[in-house]
């Protein structure tokens, strides 16, 4: 159960990692169109970057995520593909602005299994926050996080899972720009 949670987290993780400093000598991917860039807040600095979780506190080897954002639909949807560095697990979210209501709302897929949906908001402090409602996985059915830049140019991400009818702690994780490949996800035997 923990090792799922844990999962779980790591695509709030990786979804809200940014930093507004990019760096990165994998082959370039395209930026969003000004005016796509406004429409995504914050979020609009992680198109065309890579990072990579730094293992920290009960953070194990095995726990470090990999993610790389890029654009697709000409500049209308953010695209996160994110795996474990050993290839055990990954997700790709898509991030657009919902036509009916305004807000940025996202859909992430699993290679375990589940799904989410959520949506961001932009405090003024070049924070962000995001709640999304998981479906499909045994224990927990939300999860919260929020994102920060820190000085150094690193980002921080803290989130908290709810469950069993209340919120816990999920993953305290930091994320520094990264220049290396995304692994595959290995294959998911059947079952």
């Amino acid at each position: 159960m923990i090792r799922i949670q844990t999962l779980a987290c790591l695509f709030m993780a990786a979804l809200l990692t940014a930093c507004l400093h990019p760096v990165s000598r994998a082959a370039p991917l395209p930026a969003l169109a000004p005016a796509e860039a406004d429409a995504f807040g914050p979020l609009a600095a992680l198109a065309g970057t890579t990072w990579k979780s730094q293992a920290a506190g009960a953070e194990t080897q095995d726990s470090i995520d990999i993610s790389r954002w890029s654009t697709d639909l000409g500049g209308r949807v953010l695209v996160s593909r994110h795996t474990l560095a050993d290839g055990s697990y990954g997700g790709v979210t898509h991030v657009y602005r919902n036509a009916k209501t305004g807000t940025i709302d996202y859909v992430y897929t699993t290679s375990a299994g589940f799904h989410t949906t959520g949506s961001f908001t932009f405090p003024n402090d070049q924070s962000w926050t995001a709640e999304e409602a998981v479906t499909g996985h045994a224990t927990i059915t939300k999860v919260r996080s929020t994102g920060r830049i820190e000085a150094d140019g690193r980002m921080r991400m803290v989130s908290e899972y709810f469950a069993a009818g209340k919120w816990s702690p999920g993953r305290n994780v930091i994320y520094a720009p990264y220049d290396g490949p995304v692994p595959d996800v290995k294959p998911v035997s059947a079952k």
